[in-house]
């Protein structure tokens, strides 16, 4: 910023405010669209039958089964 003036930087800075403004929006609204979702009995059920399976042993790292498909 050497040779800036007092008012380019000025201007740079409400430039990044409004940025800034704009990024914490978008923010808040990612997370209000997340905190209402709700999951459906169905993907409760099956996340409960794949948390089960895994606590038996019952599944396999996602590296291995990439490696039985090819």
């Amino acid at each position: 910023m050497a040779g800036s003036t007092a008012a380019d930087i000025s201007k740079k800075i409400d430039a990044m405010h409004g940025e800034l403004k704009l990024i914490r929006a978008k923010l808040e609204a990612l997370e209000e669209v997340l905190s209402e979702e709700e999951v459906s009995e169905d993907d409760k059920k099956a996340l409960e039958e794949a948390l089960e399976e895994h606590k038996k042993g019952k599944t396999i790292p996602l590296d291995e089964a990439l490696r039985k498909l090819k």
